[in-house]
């Protein structure tokens, strides 16, 4: 039997890291533009004008394509 003795997060909780760890729990085979589109419209939902949450639905937003055409 294994035991969590860690009790802080284990993510720093900077965006970035927030949009990795994501990606990683992605099972295999996952349409992770479909995915990302359904992160973006949680985030929409969020009222709070954070700069972190801004960036961590820009990074899903550009994941599901929906920052317009890549350069």
């Amino acid at each position: 039997m294994f035991a969590f003795t860690e009790t802080s997060p284990s993510g720093t909780g900077r965006p970035e890291s927030v949009f990795i760890s994501w990606l990683l729990w992605q099972p295999r085979g996952a349409d992770l533009a479909v995915e990302a589109l359904k992160e973006v419209q949680k985030l929409a939902r969020c009222r709070n004008a954070d700069p972190d949450i801004a960036r961590l639905k820009a990074l899903f937003a550009s994941l599901a394509g929906a920052d317009g055409p890549a350069h």
